[in-house]
């Protein structure tokens, strides 16, 4: 996601990246947390000219960016084209953009994180070829509307373990993340189930210990109680959007949401999370320590990334699924594995659903589950449940809407 440049005047706070503990202070460092210096060649000459852009569906739009999938005319590569405005409601935001580079240049090591190919600037914009993601958003599973092609546990282990190596892999250099949630984790391939790459880094920050940094951004259903209280920001931030992603990738639910935005935030600062029973069922006791150790209201409460990938949830499977599924079998057990799980989750017996569709932005993809009307009618008669409907919004800057959906 792609926030709105800070207005002038805004009060902002200096903050130090640093690649390693020892390293000293850095003279590219710059306000509210942003690098300003990238090591990446900016070609100004026409991006039409050096790839083609495939025709068809857009992967992702936002307010102010677009994201294509392209071809690079040289190697026949497949590629995902970001293309960003540098100057949005007469702000120049080519600095925020020139984090973004410099946060992906950053996380080339990690195999977590979605991979920069190449970057051009032409007059009004500026593209980030990155490496394509053919699975698409982890959303599309975590609302699947068929059991078979929803995540069973055994994948969240896996994905999430991915997922929390590449956080802790942001973390150890500084940098949060601050957009953690299914739109923002891309899959390498859908069938099999591949890997994860981590995307969007236009909310990202550095962050240190004798600097505050104090934003108020990201996505309403997924915002740690400190930003909406306009409290410090540290890596403890994304842990708390861990633990909502991991409740929405086990149930397909999303624990805060409310009817509006006042009521998600109202949720999110009274800690008010929808442990029903419906939820429960789907949810062992080590998958349920596991989130409670991550939504925790002080910050400081909260595990880390490093202590999450030694839970006991966790660890119970990981010396079994040390390789994904195209690491083991070759392509036709692949096949013939694919078949007998479709055939197992169709034997088993299917709640009642029905369907409902909640978009209140310009682009989403899925359909979203929702309980039935009398699943609603008897929790109701015991609690206030938690609104099973998802409204992925924008991030928000400001506490205001930023309309528009986007991936990478």
């Amino acid at each position: 996601m792609i926030p709105e440049c800070p207005r002038a005047g805004d009060a902002r706070s200096r903050t130090r990246f640093l690649r390693s503990p020892a390293a000293e202070p850095s003279q590219s460092r710059g306000v509210s947390g942003l690098l300003s210096e990238i090591k990446t060649p900016i070609t100004n000459e026409p991006f039409t000219d050096h790839y083609t852009i495939l025709p068809g569906k857009e992967l992702g739009r936002g307010k102010f960016a677009v994201v294509r999938k392209c071809v690079e005319k040289c190697t026949g590569h497949e590629y995902a084209a970001k293309f960003m405005r540098k100057r949005r409601k007469g702000q120049d935001c080519r600095t925020e953009i020139i984090h973004e580079i410099s946060v992906l240049e950053l996380a080339t090591v990690s195999s977590r994180v979605v991979n920069l190919h190449q970057v051009y600037e032409m007059a009004s914009e500026m593209v980030l070829v990155l490496e394509f993601a053919a699975g698409g958003e982890i959303f599309n599973q975590c609302v699947a509307d068929r059991e078979d092609e929803a995540f069973s546990e055994e994948d969240v282990k896996r994905l999430m373990r991915q997922i929390l190596e590449g956080v802790s892999f942001l973390h150890q250099n500084n940098i949060v993340h601050l957009d953690l949630k299914p739109q923002n984790i891309l899959l390498t391939s859908c069938s099999p189930l591949g890997d994860i790459k981590i995307v969007d880094f236009g909310l990202s920050r550095m962050v240190c210990s004798h600097q505050e940094l104090r934003e108020i951004m990201g996505t309403p259903e997924y915002v740690a109680p400190e930003i909406l209280n306009y409290e410090p920001i540290s890596t403890a931030t994304d842990m708390w959007s861990i633990g909502v992603l991991t409740y929405v990738m086990l149930t397909g639910i999303s624990p805060f949401l409310g009817e509006d935005k006042q009521e998600t935030f109202l949720n999110i600062s009274q800690l008010s999370v929808s442990y029903t029973e419906e939820e429960l069922q789907q949810l062992d006791q080590a998958a349920l320590s596991f989130i409670q150790m991550l939504l925790r209201k002080q910050p400081q409460d909260r595990a880390t990334a490093e202590q999450c990938l030694k839970h006991p949830w966790l660890q119970s499977s990981e010396s079994q699924e040390t390789q994904t599924v195209e690491e083991i079998l070759p392509v036709e057990e692949q096949e013939a594995s694919s078949t007998t799980s479709s055939t197992t989750a169709a034997e088993e017996e299917e709640r009642p659903v029905t369907e409902e569709l909640i978009v209140m932005a310009a682009y989403t993809l899925g359909q979203c589950r929702q309980s039935s009307t009398s699943e609603k009618e008897a929790l109701a008669a015991e609690q206030k449940a938690i609104s099973k409907r998802f409204k992925f919004e924008e991030p928000f800057s400001a506490l205001q809407e930023v309309p528009g959906e986007f991936i990478y």
